[in-house]
């Protein structure tokens, strides 16, 4: 992750001299068009091109940079296969312990919501 942000902050700051130095070349060409030199102008004209370029490049690699940082952050928020089986250890101690079902606790959470689902719906009917 350091690398990735070590490489995104340099890219960061090669935009930022990128979008002075446009400009800059950019006034180029017209200088040198105002003048009559057309071989210093198109030389220029090239060296914008070849900014607007890189400056393109950096964008796409900045986003590339940002779907990998996502896509970190997601893997290690993820529970690691330890994780997973500890938990279903865990399930399974309370069931074998007789102390509570989870199977019968969700079940009955179910039909406690269908219930005031039911009570809600028999309410409304009264009003109409």
């Amino acid at each position: 992750m350091t690398a990735l942000v070590r490489e995104e902050n340099d890219l960061e700051e090669e935009a930022a001299k990128l979008e002075d130095e446009i400009p800059l070349w950019e006034g180029r060409v017209k200088l040198a068009n105002d003048k009559g030199m057309a071989d210093l102008a198109s030389q220029a004209a090239e060296r914008v091109e070849e900014l607007k370029a890189r400056k393109a490049e950096i964008k796409t690699k900045l986003d590339v940079i940002k779907m990998d940082k996502d896509m970190l952050r997601y893997e290690s928020k993820r529970p690691t296969g330890d994780e997973v089986r500890r938990a279903e250890a865990m399930v399974e101690s309370v069931r074998l312990g007789g102390l509570i079902d989870p199977d019968e606790a969700s079940l009955e959470r179910e039909l406690k919501d269908l219930e005031k689902q039911n009570i809600q719906f028999d309410f409304n009917d009264d009003e109409g």
